[in-house]
């Protein structure tokens, strides 16, 4: 996956349901520009530093993505491989857990059938 990629995508995470009018009047970039950027087309060095701006904007709102954030930069200094492992394991089991727990619906029982 390509930086472009990934920073559509986290940007896409940050805003689901925002329009291409939206992103358009956010970002300063013309909405046919935006059409094509969302499309494949290769983006500017600006387009992408507005995006990722942007995305650092959202992400400083939220102390815990942050503290997470520069733990992790510290963490890839100081820890050998065997324990960077680990953690990104155990990240890695919470995410599925949690992917798995939006799909499961909880039945809705009536009294009368407990009873």
């Amino acid at each position: 996956m390509t930086l472009q990629q990934k920073t559509i995508q986290r940007y896409r995470h940050f805003f689901p349901n925002e329009t291409l009018r939206e992103t358009s009047a956010r970002t300063n970039i013309q909405i046919t520009r935006i059409f094509r950027l969302f499309n494949g087309k290769k983006m500017k060095v600006v387009e992408l530093e507005r995006f990722e701006q942007i995305i650092n904007q959202k992400i400083a709102d939220n102390p815990s993505i942050q503290r997470l954030i520069k733990t992790m930069d510290e963490a890839s200094l100081h820890l050998n491989n065997e324990e960077l492992t680990k953690i990104s394991d155990y990240i890695a089991r919470k995410m599925y857990v949690r992917s798995l727990s939006k799909t499961y619906t909880n039945p809705v029982l009536d009294k009368k059938e407990i009873a």
